[in-house]
């Protein structure tokens, strides 16, 4: 069979990876103080008509929007940003460029910004496909194990990459427990400790790895079934 016969093949037996949630967060170093009334109020004034709810959590405050899955964590550590189910990746990250240049200078946060990203989605397997069994037989469990504690049920994997500007790149892929016909995959992406020298920068860093935890779900995916 032609290798792109082959390729065909194996890819029409895998629909394409569809994002549940990204996250896109600014770590502050060293942290900030925690958030007081003041601040607070002026958030609230800021982000109300994007995010309605505002609940205090420990030195901080946490801003949702639960009819469009949106959260906002702020606290002396950190700014994250979540949207679940999100249809557009790329408008999510508009968004939240959006409420990034409102809450900024409100906090007076300054460069370098320290990126978190983090992805998760399902890729549904078809033609019969089974998530479960192609983990198991891609990292099988010994005979030995299961005699200690029982039959595996399921198998995951873990990968973390590392480059060379000291960013981490840590990948899990399982079975999707309430869906076993689908694999859910999550990576987070540390970028490394030089961190972004402008607000503009970052969002460009989140929108291309927006782009990469799309294409290496499928890739791995992909070989893994293949494998």
């Amino acid at each position: 069979m032609h290798p792109f016969a082959q390729w065909r093949r194996r890819a029409i037996r895998l629909g394409p990876f569809n994002f549940l949630k990204f996250a896109f967060g600014l770590y502050r170093f060293p942290p900030g103080q925690p958030l007081d009334a003041a601040v607070q109020g002026e958030l609230l004034r800021e982000l109300h008509r994007d995010y309605p709810t505002l609940t205090q959590i420990p030195g901080g405050a946490m801003f949702t929007e639960p009819q469009k899955g949106r959260v906002l964590i702020v606290d002396p550590t950190k700014l994250e940003l979540t949207e679940m189910n999100t249809p557009s990746v790329s408008a999510a990250v508009d968004r939240m460029y959006d409420d990034l240049r409102k809450i900024v200078p409100v906090l007076h946060v300054v460069p370098p910004f320290r990126i978190k990203v983090e992805g998760a989605g399902t890729i549904q397997a078809m033609e019969g496909l089974d998530p479960v069994g192609v983990l198991k037989s891609y990292a099988p469990p010994r005979p030995s194990w299961s005699e200690l504690v029982g039959r595996c049920a399921f198998a995951g994997l873990r990968y973390v990459f590392a480059s060379d500007d000291g960013a981490q790149h840590d990948v899990h892929v399982e079975p999707l427990f309430a869906q076993p016909d689908k694999f859910f995959l999550t990576i987070t992406n540390a970028a490394g400790p030089q961190g972004s020298m402008s607000l503009e920068e970052a969002i460009a860093l989140a929108r291309l790895e927006a782009e990469v935890i799309e294409r290496l779900s499928d890739r791995i995916v992909n070989d893994i079934v293949s494998a």
